[in-house]
């Protein structure tokens, strides 16, 4: 299961600087109370650097943030100290005596566990700390916007803190439609005023979906999908143009 480490990790929250934590938190929380979920205890599942942790709380939810990679972890208890953070695989999340009603996995994060085995594991844990009348929100990679048109190469460089200072990351992205997996590889190099530099390579892959393939996995995990929308895009159609998807399902009865 993918994580980030090295170069990638000391560096996550300058390379997505720009993404709109708070907005997003808003459109999902907008999504929870329109799925008659009201404020209350949140579970983020792969919570990375605890952004979309801080920002729920910051909208007035008990938010506990789970994820993967201690390294990750560590970032998101300075970033988000109000936030109780727990290290924790979500296929195999182990919570005693805890319900939530509301979890999320955002960020396409459950494409994660790369096969559909992998997939219901998450899909079931959440559900089973789900509140009887709560709601599972997950983000996902949308196949058809992938399909049609997944760049294979991007560049891109950040200004780092320390003056003159830089970050190069190269992606390689290479599509395997059979396994419905995206693999993407990284360089990044930080470059330093004095000319020297630091180099690191790093692989990642993640599963994407259909929309009615998440709503069977939705269904073997024990969850009824309830809408699809376009992530973080009010009454966007949900169409080739579309990369991301979120689904609002609830336990099935």
């Amino acid at each position: 299961m993918n994580t980030y480490t090295g170069l990638h990790a000391r560096h996550y929250d300058l390379l997505y600087a720009e993404k709109p934590y708070l907005e997003e938190a808003r459109f999902v929380d907008r999504l929870l109370s329109a799925a008659g979920v009201a404020r209350g205890r949140l579970l983020d599942l792969a919570c990375g650097t605890g952004r979309h942790a801080d920002a729920f709380a910051r909208l007035g939810w008990d938010v506990t943030g789970v994820d993967f990679s201690e390294v990750l972890l560590e970032h998101a208890r300075l970033n988000a100290p109000q936030v109780r953070f727990l290290l924790q695989d979500m296929r195999e999340l182990d919570l005693p005596g805890e319900q939530f009603g509301a979890v999320t996995c955002l960020f396409d994060s459950i494409g994660y566990p790369l096969d559909d085995e992998g997939v219901v594991a998450t899909l079931a844990s959440a559900a089973r700390h789900l509140e009887p009348d709560g709601a599972l929100i997950v983000e996902f990679l949308h196949a058809p916007a992938l399909l049609a048109d997944a760049a294979p190469y991007r560049v891109r460089g950040v200004d780092l803190p320390e003056e003159g200072d830089e970050l190069l990351r190269i992606s390689r992205t290479r599509l395997d439609e059979h396994r419905r997996v995206m693999d993407v590889d990284f360089e990044l190099i930080e470059l330093h005023a004095d000319g020297t530099y630091e180099r690191w390579l790093e692989s990642q892959a993640n599963r994407f979906f259909f929309p009615d393939e998440m709503k069977a996995l939705l269904e073997r995990a024990g969850l009824e999908a309830e809408r699809f929308v376009a992530a973080y895009q009010e009454d966007a159609p949900l169409d080739e143009a579309t990369f991301h998807v979120i689904v609002v399902s609830k336990r099935g009865s």
